[in-house]
């Protein structure tokens, strides 16, 4: 009988060995697998997708193009061309309040008229719910482009979109370029 027990030994070992191996932690050998740490619920208030508004483009809004003194219209009088190609939000919960990052990424490509130097592309993010405006504020995006150079890419982001969580659910988000003016919401 010893000696099966002698035989045995060894794959009993062995066998804790590889199990001991394969677990995910000090815990889960000891015991305190089970454990999960407090999390307090209101500093993780989850979003869910539904209650994060997309982002969407009004019509005429996806396209920036600008063109020399009196060439409107002009192909040959145009400096540059901006278009967006995709457009993300992420949202988070602070207290009543649902605080947004919008991000727009695009490129801009020189005309026939550009020169090297800085484009300011303005973009505009707005709230609505209903008619009702939540948020609207309009920026400056600075770009760089080079004469006769190839399209360049921008990522233009808004972090400070911010309205009432409330509203989350029945609110419109808009995103796009819109030449001004400045004051208006």
């Amino acid at each position: 009988m010893s000696q099966s027990c002698l035989r045995i030994a060894p794959v009993l070992i062995s066998a804790a060995l590889i199990a001991g191996c394969t677990a995910a932690g000090p815990q889960s050998v000891l015991g305190g697998a089970n454990q999960q740490p407090a999390v307090d619920a209101a500093v993780n208030a989850a979003v869910v997708q539904g209650a994060c508004p997309v982002v969407t483009l009004r019509e005429g809004t996806a396209y920036y193009t600008t063109y020399s003194k009196g060439g409107d219209g002009d192909a040959a009088k145009i400096v540059h061309q901006a278009s967006i190609s995709d457009t993300t939000r992420q949202c988070r919960i602070s207290g009543d309040q649902l605080v947004m990052t919008v991000v727009v990424s695009g490129r801009v490509v020189g005309g026939p008229q550009a020169k090297t130097g800085v484009v300011e592309l303005p973009f505009r993010v707005a709230v609505l719910d209903g008619e009702s405006v939540l948020y609207s504020e309009l920026q400056k995006h600075p770009v760089s482009i080079v004469e006769g150079g190839p399209a360049e890419q921008f990522i233009y982001t808004n972090a400070t979109v911010t309205f009432p969580a409330s509203a989350s659910r029945t609110a419109k988000l808009y995103a796009g370029f819109d030449p001004g003016p400045y004051n208006t919401p």
